[in-house]
């Protein structure tokens, strides 16, 4: 009874006077997104890719290296007198010979210096250290410039530093056979490097140098063989080359070449 009486009160009273309240929609859930395929799981084993190094510029064509100063003379045409092998170094301190002027003699000296740099340094008044430049200044200022035809190292190696048909400033005043004056104008000088001290020993490469390049000028230029002289033959001041340097041995090789 109880089922029928309150369907028949809640549709005749409470309805009517908005009593009773009706059911709430259930709502409905969302739906669930499907999901997508499973990610492909990554070939850990798989090398990885290196970065591609950046390519390098190229270089460019390769520098010219620097060229040797050109011969001060012209070499021998002679095949029977070749000039002999040398280097040539280049000094500032030369001059003109008197016009017309022949090559009749060569000049032997010591440099009072056991070193090739400080030699070269000295009779080309140039250097390429502030100290070098230093002390050519000073000997400059002292004795003033100096020059030769040729300087021979202490390994035989033969510097030309003055062209054989310019005079070079090594002599001065002194006296040769019979023809007294400036001997600078007449002669080639040819400096040894050596301490001068009589001690220092002149090496068999620089006499081996000297049998080449003596008889070399001594034929080229058609200098008697008496004429083949040392600073000390020629002026009283001078003491070179000291007493220790063989002169006999340079005469010999010289003999045997112009007879």
């Amino acid at each position: 009874m109880v089922g029928p009486f309150s369907r028949i009160l809640r549709n005749t009273v409470l309805r009517p006077l908005g009593l009773t309240s009706s059911p709430k929609p259930t709502a409905k859930a969302a739906p669930s997104p499907t999901p997508g395929p499973t990610p492909k799981p990554t070939d850990t084993f798989e090398p990885s890719k290196k970065p591609q190094p950046t390519p390098s510029p190229s270089p460019g064509p390769a520098p010219t290296p620097p060229q040797p100063p050109a011969p001060l003379t012209p070499p021998s045409t002679d095949p029977t007198n070749p000039t002999p092998p040398m280097v040539v170094r280049p000094s500032k301190n030369f001059n003109d010979r008197p016009a017309g002027q022949d090559i009749d003699s060569i000049v032997l000296h010591h440099t009072a210096d056991g070193s090739d740099t400080s030699s070269l340094e000295t009779l080309t008044g140039k250097s390429s250290t502030p100290w070098g430049k230093a002390k050519v200044w000073y000997k400059e200022q002292r004795g003033g410039p100096v020059s030769a035809h040729y300087v021979i190292g202490k390994d035989g190696t033969i510097y030309q530093l003055v062209g054989d048909q310019k005079r070079a400033w090594h002599a001065g005043e002194g006296s040769l056979p019979g023809k007294p004056g400036d001997v600078n104008n007449r002669s080639i000088g040819i400096e040894i490097v050596n301490e001068g001290d009589g001690k220092d020993a002149y090496t068999e490469a620089q006499y081996k140098a000297l049998e080449k390049l003596v008889p070399y000028l001594a034929k080229r230029y058609d200098v008697p063989v008496d004429n083949v002289v040392g600073h000390k033959d020629i002026t009283s001041k001078k003491h070179d080359p000291s007493p220790n340097f063989d002169f006999d041995r340079i005469t010999r090789a010289t003999e045997e070449k112009v007879g």
